[in-house]
């Protein structure tokens, strides 16, 4: 057995007997008939007063038993709230020893402790002079409620310090003839650090980095000196990378004001010559031709109130000869200007998976609004959606890492670059689909890989 695994097995041996102990001194105190709970919580209450209470017990025994009475009620809640907020903390601790939706084991971790409060409500019934009651329940779920919700954000905000990522591969099968190629979409990156990334994008040795929009802000296009140019000119050491505008570059998001309407402003000139001295290829609803295939690259379409692409470059794009791979910042554009053309390959962006995910469903996403249908994954088989590789707010991720999708145009090209035991799963994955005669479902089957 591995040291990490025997490590692991240990963590949960201790969570596991810890919540056990909470619960047993929980069923104890609930076994005690109403004049021993009394006198327990009223020894209790004496000991915290003389601790809090300056000069306790200088005082006359009537201004005391003030006190204390007047103490003991509030105490007693806050202790039922400390016995239950530790059950539900420990538990949702042990449900992070393994893989899983954090939300999914967020709220299961509430509904044990509320079915144990519910069963400690019905336990007390059977004490002398000691009842079930309805509001013991919430007081007892308020402090597991608040314990868990700090436990899930610390986690998230430890996750995303650590810079976890994930790399999503994704095998498809294209229906027009083409070269295998390995591709990398770097979407989203908001010129936040990109070290990460780079050594990831350095090891997967892609054919084509395409850069969908959002690298960076405005602001950060104007500075000859932003990571945003560093990024690019280090993708073009790795490959021909291909970079479209999103609505970041085009200063067309609301800046803390949710009412203004943003009127585009495009880069200038100079912002273009500095990014063409990078060796990057900006298409701003514009096609260039790579070895067989056709790159475009399709500008963020929001304008005020609108937000639709150049529908002149979208039927340009779809009247040119060759392999057609389409960089489009807006998922949403997909189902009314695009599904209808017959782009081979579109990868997108700006939905960065929906922020937060419930039980795999995006939240919110801009331009789609509350639970939006495209965030992440791959639909029709053709339009690819990444979840991003960073964040332009301070709102952190729930269930949705950042990622770095890599695109295997035809299975020859995946296992040819991806590594071997993504090989061998792939494999295995064909010869399951052959035997249920759903082999054109390849296009959808994807891996994913932390580093």
């Amino acid at each position: 057995m591995k040291k990490k695994s025997r490590k692991l097995i240990l963590l949960r041996v201790i969570l596991g007997v810890l919540i056990l102990c909470n619960m047993v001194v929980i069923f104890l105190f609930s076994a005690q008939d109403g004049r021993e709970s009394d006198r327990t919580s009223h020894k209790v209450t004496t000991s915290v007063a003389q601790t809090v209470v300056k000069d306790f017990e200088n005082k006359p025994q009537t201004e005391k038993d003030a006190i204390v009475t007047q103490m003991h009620a509030p105490l007693r809640k806050v202790a039922h709230m400390l016995e239950f907020g530790t059950l539900g903390a420990l538990t949702f601790l042990f449900l992070l020893t393994w893989k899983g939706q954090i939300v999914l084991r967020y709220l299961s971790a509430l509904s044990f402790t509320l079915i144990y409060a519910i069963t400690d409500e019905i336990h007390q019934n059977f004490s002398e002079g000691r009842g079930p009651r309805a509001s013991d329940v919430w007081i007892d779920m308020s402090g597991a409620l608040i314990l868990c919700t700090v436990l899930l954000i610390l986690f998230i905000l430890i996750r995303d310090k650590n810079g976890k990522t994930q790399i999503t591969r994704y095998v498809l099968q294209p229906n027009a003839k083409v070269a295998p190629m390995r591709i990398a979409v770097v979407a989203d990156l908001h010129g936040q650090a990109h070290e990460a990334h780079l050594e990831a994008l350095k090891r997967e040795a892609p054919q084509m980095i395409l850069i969908p929009g959002d690298l960076m802000e405005d602001t950060d296009l104007a500075d000859e000196h932003a990571s945003g140019y560093a990024f690019l000119r280090a993708c073009v050491a790795i490959a021909p990378t291909y970079y479209s505008l999103g609505n970041h570059e085009i200063a067309c998001y609301h800046k803390g004001n949710p009412w203004r309407h943003p009127v585009p402003v495009f880069p200038s000139e100079e912002i273009r010559a500095r990014i063409a001295q990078t060796g990057a290829v900006l298409l701003d609803d514009e096609c260039v031709r790579v070895d067989g295939a056709v790159v475009c690259g399709l500008t963020s379409g929001i304008n005020g109130k609108r937000n639709a692409p150049n529908a002149e470059a979208v039927t340009r794009f779809s009247a040119t000869e060759g392999f057609k791979i389409l960089l489009c910042h807006h998922p949403e554009y997909y189902a009314p200007h695009l599904r209808s053309t017959d782009i081979d390959l579109i990868v997108c962006g700006h939905a960065h998976g929906g922020h937060w995910c419930v039980f795999g469903r995006g939240v919110y996403a801009p331009g789609q609004g509350i639970f939006p249908k495209y965030t992440a994954g791959v639909i029709d088989g053709r339009c690819v959606i990444s979840r991003g590789i960073g964040n332009h707010t301070w709102i952190p991720r729930i269930d949705n890492p950042v990622e770095l999708v890599m695109l295997y145009c035809g299975g020859a090209a995946f296992e040819e670059g991806a590594p071997a035991e993504y090989q061998s799963k792939y494999k295995k994955e064909k010869k399951r689909k052959k035997r249920k005669g759903d082999q054109n479902d390849a296009s959808n089957y994807h891996y994913v890989k932390e580093f």
